[in-house]
């Protein structure tokens, strides 16, 4: 993204970090060649591995998507809220610990093994660090620890928990990074709410927020009316007071502008103004889509353009299984390149990589083939019935195969 692509490229490897990258020819006439192996994978195109900004491993180990396309979203959630107790208070059948356990290294081992190197993980109490624990090659993670309530008695033990996660020693996990999520305006309280980006701030954390995701979530945040009445009703946390148009998208995104990173997960509906104001905070804030998981809801189309004619970083997520088939984030991008033929290949390609990272407040190497850079390689190859003039312009074709190579 530095430049054109590399006609006969090769990118040279030493252990687990990138030496070389350009021409052929050229490393081999720089380097002692004779000591490496040489692997051509034919034609086609070396990206780097893919960054999926928002994931929630913990639902890792469902088979298919809660629901149906198009459910109504509040009846998702009271779905996705029996899953999520169910996986806590089970155990799994062949041991001790948790299926919730089990299910984040099933979907750790799914990320990797369709080709993503760095995550953005949202992640729930009990939160247990080991969980994400994995090899010498692991899976770069941002943990966001995610926090919802709207009872007062447990602001103070919350308070504990988010204050002692952030300021952990990181050297235990050297690609296990940490951050914040308050849940999203719904199920949070505004002091709750305060409390969690006062810790994240004094951490200097970033902090991910599901933030207009729904209709339905304007509708009661802007009239206090609507499904989400009757959801917060059944789970006992219904309060006409805390929805009188005091805490309003506006106003978080206002105080999320002053985070390290403030990432904006969704925002589906987000206004021209809000829109606007995400874009006059270029470095810290961003956005984070998740297209197949869009697509299941059958959410009104996506603001894309709008986006990215205000240069806002756009990165890209699959969500969990909970509404989506699988956690490949190359398919993610397959489908914002079907949903928006107008757009430029390199952009999706920017948005699958380098503007994830930005988003997760990650090295900045993390998306990009680097010399004295970790390798995380994937080869993107052609269908065979291919006829795309330029090289890039096939990379998301929905025939085109995505292999991890490294």
């Amino acid at each position: 993204m530095h430049g054109k692509p590399c006609e006969n490229g090769a990118v040279a490897v030493v252990g687990k970090e990138v030496v070389a990258v350009g021409d052929f020819k050229k490393i081999k006439r720089d380097l002692s060649i004779s000591n490496f192996d040489i692997v051509d994978l034919g034609d086609g195109i070396i990206v780097p591995g893919w960054v999926n900004a928002h994931t929630h491993l913990e639902f890792s180990d469902i088979e298919k998507p809660l629901g149906f396309p198009g459910i109504k979203f509040t009846d998702w959630i009271r779905k996705i809220v029996n899953q999520r107790l169910e996986s806590n208070r089970l155990k799994s059948e062949t041991n001790s610990i948790s299926r919730k356990s089990l299910a984040i290294k099933r979907g750790l081992l799914e990320t990797r093994q369709s080709g993503t190197q760095a995550i953005g993980e949202i992640a729930t109490a009990p939160l247990i660090s080991n969980d994400y624990a994995q090899d010498d090659c692991p899976i770069i993670t941002r943990c966001f620890f995610e926090q919802l309530g709207r009872d007062p008695l447990n602001y103070p033990n919350q308070a504990s928990e988010l204050t002692s996660f952030l300021t952990q020693n990181q050297s235990n996990h050297p690609a296990f990074y940490r951050g914040a999520s308050p849940h999203a305006p719904y199920s949070v309280s505004e002091l709750l709410f305060n409390q969690i980006q006062t810790i994240s701030l004094s951490a200097v954390t970033p902090v991910a927020m599901h933030i207009a995701e729904t209709l339905e979530e304007r509708e009661l945040l802007e009239q206090g009316s609507g499904d989400f009445v009757e959801l917060l009703k059944d789970f006992g946390i219904w309060n006409p007071l805390d929805f009188n148009g005091g805490f309003s998208i506006a106003g978080i995104l206002q105080q999320l502008s002053t985070a390290a990173h403030a990432l904006i997960v969704h925002g589906n509906y987000l206004s021209d103004l809000e829109l606007d104001f995400i874009a006059a905070h270029p470095q810290n804030m961003s956005l984070a889509f998740c297209p197949r998981t869009h697509r299941f809801f059958e959410h009104a189309p996506y603001p894309l353009q709008k986006i990215l004619d205000r240069n806002i970083n756009l990165c890209l997520g699959t969500d969990s299984r909970a509404s989506n088939p699988d956690l490949n984030l190359y398919k993610e991008a397959q489908e914002v390149a079907s949903s928006f033929p107008e757009l430029s290949p390199i952009e999706i390609l920017k948005m699958a990589t380098v503007n994830g990272s930005q988003a997760l407040g990650l090295p900045s190497s993390i998306g990009t083939i680097s010399e004295n850079r970790r390798a995380s390689l994937n080869f993107i190859k052609p269908s065979a019935s291919s006829h795309a003039i330029h090289a890039t312009d096939w990379i998301f074709d929905q025939t085109s195969q995505c292999i991890p190579v490294r």
